[in-house]
């Protein structure tokens, strides 16, 4: 059951952390379908995740974050998201984030020269969801960083040569 003042719980929950925990308005997340939004109210469901930028609106603010993928389920009383890595802006490094990229586009080049089709699927899935990751990190960093990790993203990306737009 929702709050009485329009909110309903939060969990956001990674291998390693308790990421989030509270009353929200409302939380936004990338599924494999698209974004997709819930309030206090909304039907129980169970979506899988994509790697993106989510947020949720608690009280006045509005906090970003990066999720991996997962999944997110909705029930009567809690919004209870479980994936593999969550993080806000402040968490990241920009410089980190440049070479996981850099790192996962060089793993997806060999992955493509594998002769084992089957390990060959694998392995590009596996890298592809690496990409995802790091392209969402650096859209949360450019959008919704501090000041410092925007200009440091912006060198970054010309410095490790990152081409695609996000």
């Amino acid at each position: 059951m929702s709050n009485d003042n329009g909110t309903i719980r939060l969990v956001i929950i990674t291998p390693y952390k308790k990421f989030f925990e509270g009353d929200v308005r409302s939380v936004v997340v990338n599924t494999v379908d698209g974004q997709i939004g819930f309030m206090a109210g909304h039907p129980p469901v169970m979506v899988a995740l994509s790697p993106g930028v989510s947020h949720f609106i608690a009280g006045e603010e509005s906090r970003y974050f990066a999720l991996s993928e997962g999944y997110c389920e909705v029930t009567e009383s809690v919004i209870k998201i479980v994936c593999n890595s969550a993080e806000f802006p402040e968490e990241l490094s920009p410089r980190k984030t440049c070479i996981s990229y850099t790192n996962a586009m060089a793993d997806l080049e060999i992955a493509r020269k594998v002769e084992d089709r089957s390990a060959r699927e694998v392995l590009i899935k596996e890298h592809e969801q690496s990409i995802a990751r790091a392209r969402a990190r650096r859209h949360l960093l450019e959008n919704y960083g501090s000041d410092h990790q925007k200009e440091r993203i912006a060198v970054l990306v010309k410095e490790y040569g990152w081409k695609d737009i996000i």
